[in-house]
């Protein structure tokens, strides 16, 4: 039996075909380079202010605002670390600043709302008549707010004025969220309500406990926890439950979302990964103290803040502790961290001075070196220097040797972060090394003198030893 020779080509291209394309498959994938905080931090600059910042810090763009204790509301300049402006608006805020398209809304003690152009400057106050409760919401043409009677108040984006009410079942700590034309929000009667955006209710699913954490919703799917130790997955279109988790404790803050995972704090100093769509839980891990605390997402990482001086981060997929960065016990934790790359914000207090800091935090990059033997050593005698670098991600290290100005290198740039030196001259060197990765680098250097028995006549650098490549990155 004869095969046609296209038939032949055909069969042999498709053959080629299955074989690279199993070669791609098998091949390994080549990790990118890391994003978001990176562990250990080091304290990279501060911003002093006055006063107690009321639990959370919000940026938008280089901006970073906060509100204090004693009145005032504050916005920086995170790019030129300087207060860009203040304003007192109060005796004393009760609330942090929730950021709406062209304004900022606070309120105070005695129950009034400000509204504030990003320029600091007041646009208008009003009076409400219940206790404020929950956080602060803007939606097209209104700005929303829950209280303690359980009205959901919608009052005018640029007058303050009163636009609807509507009448919940008990007191609302739940902030009200804008999706896809509905307004949704918790409640201590144990429902989660859905309004229209004229304050009509379109439905409600009610759970076996207060919803005082603001829900996280995508699409359909609402995602929050409640105080019966049960976080929950609701669908908004059907109204019903999709799925609960029984937890170790109460859930009072928003969860975050990454991916197919949502995380979220208990009350019981637990922070949860979930299974965004069955609800497994992929994994669980202790946090230092309490936290009442927006978590942060920062590249692969989750950064949460507690009730005291230690920051903590731990890997999205796995749950391991990514590291930690302790303020110390006189400084403590007031706010959420907020991730501005490449720094780590936090707020911390003094509460002897009555002074806050929001502190830049940055990555520790450090390089070291290490030589096998104490300087000075005899010519001829063999000396391994050893590199340690931190805060890179598969570096690379070149090393080189100084006399006076002159320099040479001795190892070129590789993923051995050893070099072993046989000096064949006495003389005075300085021994070095400099490492890179795809976005940092750094370098270290030594003295170490070289004694002799005779003396050489060659000229530097025709014969500074020999030089030989030794080790692996740490």
């Amino acid at each position: 039996m004869c095969i046609a020779p296209n038939v032949k080509k055909i069969s042999f291209l498709f053959l080629a075909c299955l074989l690279l394309g199993s070669c791609s498959v098998l091949k390994t994938k080549t990790p990118s380079y890391p994003s978001g905080v990176f562990f250990p931090l080091t304290k990279d600059g501060e911003i002093v202010y006055q006063g107690r910042v009321v639990d959370l810090i919000e940026r938008e763009g280089d901006r970073v605002y906060l509100s204090t204790r004693n009145g005032m509301v504050y916005c920086f300049d995170g790019k030129k670390r300087e207060v860009l402006w203040k304003s007192e608006v109060s005796d004393e805020l009760v609330s942090p600043p929730f950021l709406g398209r062209e304004t900022i809304y606070v309120y105070d003690r005695s129950n009034i709302l400000y509204s504030l152009d990003k320029k600091g400057s007041l646009l208008w106050e009003t009076q409400v008549e219940e206790r404020i409760t929950s956080g602060v919401a803007e939606f097209a043409s209104a700005v929303c707010l829950g209280t303690d009677k359980g009205t959901l108040f919608a009052l005018d984006r640029t007058s303050g004025k009163e636009i609807w009410r509507f009448q919940a079942g008990s007191s609302i700590h739940s902030a009200p969220v804008w999706a896809a034309g509905r307004i949704v929000f918790g409640c201590d009667d144990h429902n989660l309500y859905v309004l229209s955006e004229r304050g009509n209710l379109i439905g409600k699913v009610e759970v076996e406990g207060k919803i005082q954490s603001t829900p996280f919703i995508e699409r359909n799917l609402a995602y929050f926890g409640a105080d019966d130790h049960h976080f929950y997955c609701v669908n908004l279109k059907r109204r019903k439950k999709r799925w609960k988790v029984k937890t170790g404790g109460k859930i009072f803050t928003p969860p975050v979302a990454a991916g197919k995972r949502i995380f979220f704090l208990c009350w019981n100093n637990v922070v949860y990964c979930l299974h965004k769509k069955r609800g497994h839980i992929l994994w669980w891990q202790m946090i230092p103290s309490r936290s009442p605390y927006r978590l942060e997402l920062s590249g692969d990482r989750v950064v949460v803040s507690s009730l005291s001086s230690v920051v903590v981060s731990f890997e999205l997929e796995t749950g391991k502790k990514a590291g930690q960065f302790d303020a110390k016990q006189e400084q403590e934790l007031r706010s959420n961290p907020v991730w501005y790359s490449p720094y780590l914000l936090i707020s911390l207090y003094d509460h002897r001075n009555d002074r806050g800091r929001l502190v830049f935090l940055k990555k520790v990059l450090r390089v070291s070196l290490r030589p096998s033997k104490e300087s000075p050593q005899k010519v001829g005698e063999e000396i391994k220097f050893t590199a340690s670098a931190r805060g890179f991600f598969n570096p690379r290290y070149e090393f080189f040797l100084k006399e006076g100005e002159k320099e040479i290198i001795i190892q070129e740039s590789s993923e051995n972060n050893s070099c072993v030196w046989i000096p064949e001259r006495e003389g005075n060197y300085v021994v070095g090394v400099r490492v890179k990765d795809e976005k940092e680098s750094s370098s270290a250097e030594i003295p170490f003198s070289i004694e002799s028995h005779e003396k050489f006549n060659d000229s530097f650098p025709e014969r500074v030893g020999n030089i030989h490549g030794y080790g692996r990155s740490d």
